[in-house]
């Protein structure tokens, strides 16, 4: 079966595991547009925030549009459902696959650039703990889901676990528990849908999204995080906003109201984002939302573009205000680029490779549940692709979510480009 689009065409209609059409949602490719693009910017203008103050409340401001925008996606596509063959084959070939194979060209990059051999093992390369982290909540989520308030259970483990300080970058640990709430958010807003009237189901919109209430409160606060970005833009360190070290390194108060900063970001941070959600247009936006399918590769490639320009350009060219604005276009582009359908075709047997010669075969009879009512988290973008799509044609597009975003550049200084702080 096929669908008309809109030149015209015809395309394959793609169907979910239990036989359902699906459907695109462009609401969630505008979110992964946008936030791609702005995790981009926040490490592109890494070496000028300590300066700029117009860049540098753009990277305050726009926080919970990155990291946790990118998370709560990951979490809104996630199943709770048990781990079956194919599912864990799908999360080996999606998640950890790429995994290595963009750890091994960050690799050769630093090769190029300085002659010395970098590998990633225990230390994940420039933006690639995210997918470490997760393969960790989807791990997680079907042991979480049982709990009778698993979002209050991920937030005290989130304030908790920046008393260890044996928990850090390593293996993106402590990223994995403190951004765990934003996973959970995600997945508890899918299980808010109520189904779609009319053939073929699906899953509707949640009741919040509709009423004009809350696109107002929304607005009010979107307003209100641009504003108070500003006095706060000095305060507000990227230690802090990182959620990646210890309360010891990134909060200068005593032990025991150390946890109170983290929590007040953690809190904001989900009311800023589902503002966020609630305001991006649900309609389909002639170039946004084609790009947003590419958001994937945005995510991923990103910083492998932006360590040439650091190395071989260099942005501190971008001085007063109209410079800087220049600097935020150049960053647009270059986003739209990474997820123009040239460069995702390049790049796909790298960040979605198919390698069935590494997978035994499947065990005999079912592999899953037999079929019946779909979980409430699956659904269109349920498939292969981690961060919510399933594995398109280029010419559609994969879907992707950065999942975070990994927007946490360091402010203070520039990136060390040899080996920078896992973002």
């Amino acid at each position: 079966m096929a669908v008309r689009t809109a030149s015209g065409g015809r395309r394959p209609v793609r169907r979910g595991r239990h036989g359902r059409r699906r459907a695109r949602d462009p609401h969630w490719d505008n979110v992964r547009f946008v936030s791609g693009t702005l995790v981009l910017l926040s490490h592109l203008t890494e070496p000028l925030l300590a300066s700029a103050d117009g860049l540098r409340w753009l990277y305050v401001a726009t926080w919970a549009l990155r990291v946790p925008a990118f998370v709560l996606l990951a979490g809104y596509f996630s199943s709770a459902g048990p781990l079956g063959f194919r599912e864990a084959r799908q999360l080996t070939e999606a998640v950890l696959v790429p995994y290595v194979l963009l750890g091994l060209l960050h690799t050769l990059q630093l090769r190029y650039y300085y002659g010395e051999w970098e590998f990633f093992t225990a230390e994940p390369a420039w933006g690639l703990w995210f997918l470490l982290s997760l393969f960790c909540w989807r791990l997680l989520l079907p042991a979480l889901a049982v709990l009778r308030y698993p979002l209050t259970v991920s937030l005290a483990a989130a304030l908790t676990v920046g008393y260890v300080d044996a928990v850090g970058s390593t293996l993106s640990a402590s990223r994995t528990v403190a951004f765990l709430p934003f996973f959970l958010l995600g997945w508890r807003l899918r299980q808010g849908r109520a189904p779609r009237p009319g053939p073929g189901g699906g899953p509707g919109a949640v009741p919040w999204t509709e009423a004009r209430w809350t696109r107002n409160l929304a607005v009010a606060v979107l307003a209100g995080t641009a504003v108070a970005a500003w006095p706060l833009r000095r305060v507000l360190r990227e230690p802090l906003l990182a959620l990646r070290d210890p309360y010891a390194e990134a909060v200068p108060l005593a032990a025991p109201w150390a946890w109170a900063p983290r929590g007040a970001v953690l809190l904001c941070g989900m009311v800023i984002v589902l503002s966020f959600v609630r305001l991006v247009p649900r309609r389909r936006l002639p170039v946004v939302s084609y790009l947003g399918s590419g958001g994937l590769y945005l995510y991923l490639l990103h910083p492998l573009a932006v360590r040439v320009l650091h190395v071989s350009g260099d942005v501190r060219w971008a001085g007063p205000w109209p410079e800087q604005l220049l600097l935020v276009l150049v960053g647009v582009l270059l986003a739209a680029a990474l997820a123009s359908p040239p460069v995702r075709w390049a790049a796909r047997p790298l960040v979605q490779p198919r390698l069935p010669w590494l997978f035994a075969a499947p065990p005999p009879g079912p592999s899953r549940p037999p079929p019946g009512p779909p979980h409430a988290a699956d659904g269109p973008g349920s498939g292969d692709d981690p961060t919510g799509g399933d594995r398109a044609a280029v010419g559609e597009g994969p879907t992707g979510g950065d999942g975070t975003t990994v927007g946490d550049g360091a402010p203070n200084r520039a990136p060390d480009l040899r080996c920078p702080a896992p973002r």
